[in-house]
């Protein structure tokens, strides 16, 4: 197992629609996967956020039990036309948090590490958890689900808090 590191948020692979090779390790990949996502702190976790070019996603299937399921080839097959706003935050882009409109479920399919197909419905944050993660198989950052004013806002409050944080580590 290794923790893997982190590309910058505006590295090209975040913005690339991937698919899934044949001939990978889904075992190294998940491991390395849960691995870095833990030590990030995160809730899920893109195989394109540490550069590798595959169609997988782990996340916490329940954040509260602390249960992990790793997604390769994820499709949302359905989804709820009621939506709900949230906060989301992504390990790609350290601190920020937006208001994003998410539908309330989807039902998907995808292929666990041993190339069983499955498919489940997912609600509340599991649901929000999925279409974040297959956001990035889409090649789509959750800054490109708010306004241009939105996302310029949370910037700043980005920048004064990385301010306040340089003026306390030079105190």
């Amino acid at each position: 197992m290794a923790i893997c590191k982190m590309v910058e948020k505006e590295h090209p692979v975040l913005k690339m629609k991937l698919t899934l090779s044949k001939d990978i390790d889904r075992q190294e990949i998940v491991e390395d996967l849960v691995e870095t996502m833990r030590k990030e702190g995160g809730i899920g976790l893109s195989a394109n956020q540490v550069g590798l070019l595959e169609r997988v996603f782990v996340m916490y299937s329940d954040v509260k039990e602390s249960k992990i399921m790793a997604c390769f080839d994820p499709q949302i097959v359905e989804m709820a036309s009621e939506q709900i706003i949230m906060d989301e935050g992504c390990l790609s882009y350290p601190g920020m948090w937006l208001k994003v409109k998410r539908p309330v479920w989807i039902k998907a399919t995808w292929e666990d590490q041993h190339g069983v197909k499955d498919e489940y419905q997912l609600a509340g944050l599991e649901a929000r958890i999925f279409q974040h993660e297959y956001d990035h198989m889409e090649g789509t950052v959750f800054t490109n689900r708010v306004s241009k004013m939105k996302l310029n806002m949370a910037k700043r409050r980005v920048e004064k808090v990385l301010k306040r944080v340089d003026k306390l580590k030079s105190a």
